[in-house]
């Protein structure tokens, strides 16, 4: 793997993802990187690593490491290069959302477009939340695993609508 690049099988539909996720560690390396994020409140901020896998034929995967703070109505996540850089963030309110990539970036009024524009899928935003806190919550099509939470550990795989998805988060300690 690249030291500034996130996993990801190339695909057509990957293609531009792959591309702006380049130009925004060239941007990073550059000097242009972001502060890493100061929690507020130790309850609503998590850190590890992710990742997805989305079940198309071919496959997409996407790896890296993560910043978490806030909730499912207002929050920010930093996605994160090996060595610490910022290769994106995504930021919401109640009143709509902001993914940065590099100097580009894209406002949305839905927070779960954004959120499948970076990850290549949707995500269960509000039940992720719960599940980071060790709570089970409902999701449509997704069955989550939270027995290895204690050890920083969650599973998560949604089968309904296709193409299905696999979710894999380790949380730091």
């Amino acid at each position: 793997m690249k030291p500034c690049a996130l996993a990801k099988e190339p695909t057509s539909n990957g293609r531009r993802r792959v591309l702006a996720l380049a130009l925004s560690c060239t941007l990073l390396a550059a000097g242009c990187a972001s502060p890493r994020m100061i929690p507020v409140d130790d309850k609503a901020y998590w850190s590890g690593r992710m990742a997805i896998q989305v079940l198309k034929n071919p496959p997409e995967s996407l790896s890296a490491g993560f910043e978490l703070q806030g909730s499912a109505q207002a929050g920010e996540m930093v996605l994160l290069s090996p060595i610490g850089t910022t290769l994106a963030r995504l930021e919401w309110t109640p009143q709509g959302a902001r993914l940065t990539q590099g100097q580009q970036q894209v406002d949305s009024p839905n927070l779960q477009r954004l959120g499948a524009r970076l990850t290549g899928t949707e995500l269960p935003i509000a039940a992720l939340f719960e599940w980071l806190a060790g709570r089970p919550a409902e999701a449509p099509g997704w069955q989550v695993d939270l027995s290895a939470h204690a050890q920083g550990r969650i599973n998560a795989e949604r089968r309904e609508p296709s193409p299905g998805a696999v979710l894999r988060i380790a949380l730091d300690r």
